[in-house]
């Protein structure tokens, strides 16, 4: 994520999943260093400890210069469910206004995928366990409304294992691909009435 004060650094996110490594970190890349190579000036300062669902992404605010970074919790390894979607706002004075927003479905794994549109106005979540849920995102207030289930958790196992999700460059399409036995790719239309029903 560029720094929106220096066009010269970048902080890169990085989230532990597994062992005792949980937690979201950030490092500071200063493309000044190395004789214009680049390096790296900070590494691995901790922004939480708590365990993280492995998808993480950032979307630039309303006002074009900040930047918003959303990933989810995962009660790992109990695997007991929530709804919490975390975020933090990236501005001239650093990484700040920490939030979190309880809405849509439960999720009970620790291996999904989030992703926004071209524009930043739609922000989709998948996991293994099969959920594919849709948002609204509200690029000035960092907030989500509007889910709408386009796939849900079947409960039992096991499951297709939907693994990871990107829209189309201009968001009519979703793409979401699964590995039951062997990788499959589904499309669905997101202007059809019933999403859900679209799945090709």
């Amino acid at each position: 994520v560029p720094n929106p004060t220096n066009d010269s650094t970048y902080y890169l996110f990085s989230i532990g999943v597994t062992g005792s490594n949980f937690g979201l970190m950030y490092s500071v890349i200063d493309m000044r260093l190395n004789g214009g190579l680049g390096a790296v000036s900070v590494k691995n300062l901790q922004l939480q400890s708590f365990a993280m669902v492995d998808g993480i992404s950032a979307v630039k605010h309303g006002n074009g210069r900040d930047w918003w970074l959303v990933f989810r919790k995962s009660d790992f390894p109990t695997f007991t469910s929530n709804n919490d979607f975390y975020s933090y706002l990236i501005t001239p004075n650093g990484i700040q206004n920490f939030s979190v927003q309880s809405i849509g479905e439960q999720n009970r794994t620790n291996l999904g995928n989030i992703k926004f549109s071209s524009h930043g106005d739609k922000m989709i979540f998948c996991s293994v366990q099969d959920v594919v849920e849709l948002f609204d995102f509200n690029r000035c207030t960092g907030m989500l409304s509007n889910p709408i289930t386009i796939e849900e958790d079947p409960g039992t196992t096991p499951s297709i294992l939907t693994w990871s999700c990107e829209f189309s460059p201009d968001a009519s399409k979703l793409y979401v691909t699964a590995s039951p036995s062997s990788t499959v790719l589904f499309q669905y239309n997101l202007n059809a009435p019933n999403i859900t029903s679209s799945k090709q």
